[in-house]
C-alpha cells in the first residue's frame, strides 16, 4: 500500500540547521556535522541527522512521535529494519544511502550521498554513463526512467523503494550470472574449436581465408547496445526483414539502423558472437543496436552497454 508523506513536509538532503531564527548554540556532534545520506547510521548514533532520519520513518508510521529524539536506539534500528523488509532492501537496520534515498524518494533537483549512490549503482548495470556528482539532474531522470521500463516497474523518474529495490535485485543478478557467463563463453568456445578441428583441410583452409579478408575490411564501430525480446510491448515478433523471432527465439539477430548498419549485414558483436542486422527499431537511430535474447530475464540482465562492433560484410 503507497503511504502518503504529510503535506507539510522538509526535504532532508541540506536542510540548514538554523530555521525560523532558531539558533543551535550547543557544539554539534560528529552526525550533526554531516547532512542525511552522507555516512551510516546506526545503533548508538545521535544527532540532528538521526532525528531527521526519525522523522522520516514516523511519517511511513514506523516510530511514534515521541520516538524521535536524535538517538539511535533500539526501537530505530527496528524500524529501519521493518521498512527494509517491506520494501525488500538489504535487511541489516543501518541507514545506509540507499536505504535513505529509498525513504526520501529521490527526484530531480536532489543532491548529495544517497544520489551518488543511486548513480554509480545505475551505472554498474550500464543505465548511467556520467559522473556520479551526486546531483539529480536530467541524465540521472533519463536512467532512472530507463531502469524502470527494463524492470516493468512504474515509469515516473523517481527513485524510491520500489526503483531501490529492483536496483538491488538487478545488481544481485548480475553479480551471480557474470561467472555463469564466463562459464558458457569457456563453453561455448571449446564447442567450435572442436566443430572447425572435424572440417575438411581445404573448407578450415577457406574459411580461415575468408574471414581474414573480411576481417580487414571489416568496418568497426563503438555502440551503444540494448537487449529486446520477440514479446516485447509492441512488437510483432516479425523483423524488418521477415525473421519470425516467435519461432526461433534463439534467432542471433540485431536491430539497426539501416544508415548506419545496412540490413542483411554480418555483425561481429564483441564478446557476443556474429550477428544477422534484420531488424529495426524507432528508437535505434545513429550508432545504437538493439539485440535479441532468447527470454525477457537475458534481456534485462544485459541491460545497457558500450560495445565495439564489426560489420564483416
Amino acid at each position: 500500500m503507497l503511504k502518503l508523506q504529510p503535506t507539510f513536509s522538509i526535504k532532508k538532503i541540506g536542510v540548514p540547521l538554523f530555521a525560523a531564527g532558531l539558533v543551535i548554540l550547543a557544539n554539534p556532534s560528529e552526525s550533526d556535522a554531516n547532512e542525511l545520506g552522507d555516512k551510516n547510521l546506526a545503533s548508538g548514533d545521535k544527532g540532528s541527522t538521526v532525528e531527521e532520519l526519525q522523522d522520516l520513518l514516523h511519517d511511513q508510521g514506523l516510530l511514534e512521535k515521541d520516538e524521535v529524539d536524535g538517538e539511535f536506539d533500539k526501537e530505530t534500528a527496528q524500524a529501519i529494519e521493518s521498512y527494509q523488509d517491506e520494501h525488500n532492501l538489504n535487511k541489516d537496520g543501518i541507514a545506509g544511502p540507499h536505504t535513505i534515498g529509498a525513504l526520501e524518494i529521490l527526484g530531480e533537483g536532489d543532491e548529495g550521498k544517497p544520489v551518488e549512490t543511486l548513480q554509480e549503482k545505475l551505472k554498474n548495470l550500464g543505465f548511467y554513463e556520467y559522473a556520479s556528482d551526486g546531483k539529480f539532474g536530467p541524465h540521472t531522470d533519463e536512467a532512472v526512467r530507463d531502469f524502470q521500463q527494463a524492470a516493468n516497474i512504474l515509469v515516473d523518474g523517481l527513485a524510491g523503494p520500489q526503483t531501490f529495490s529492483a536496483i538491488e535485485k538487478d545488481a544481485a543478478k548480475k553479480s551471480t550470472s557474470s561467472s555463469e557467463e564466463v562459464k558458457a563463453s569457456e563453453k561455448e568456445a571449446k564447442k567450435q574449436s572442436k566443430e572447425t578441428s572435424e572440417t575438411t583441410e581445404k573448407v578450415a583452409s577457406e574459411q580461415s581465408s575468408n574471414e581474414s579478408n573480411t576481417q580487414s575490411e571489416g568496418r568497426t564501430l563503438q555502440v551503444n547496445a540494448t537487449a529486446y525480446t520477440a514479446d516485447c510491448t509492441g512488437c510483432s515478433g516479425i523483423t524488418a526483414t521477415g525473421v519470425d523471432l516467435n519461432a526461433n527465439r534463439n534467432a542471433k539477430v540485431i536491430a539497426v539502423d539501416p544508415d548506419v548498419i545496412p540490413l542483411g549485414s554480418k555483425v561481429r558483436v564483441e564478446g557476443h558472437g556474429v550477428y544477422t542486422a534484420a531488424d529495426t527499431g524507432g528508437a535505434i537511430n545513429g550508432n545504437r543496436i538493439d539485440i535479441h535474447m532468447p527470454n525477457k530475464g537475458q534481456a534485462l540482465e544485459f541491460g545497457r552497454r558500450n560495445l565495439e562492433v564489426t560489420i564483416l560484410n
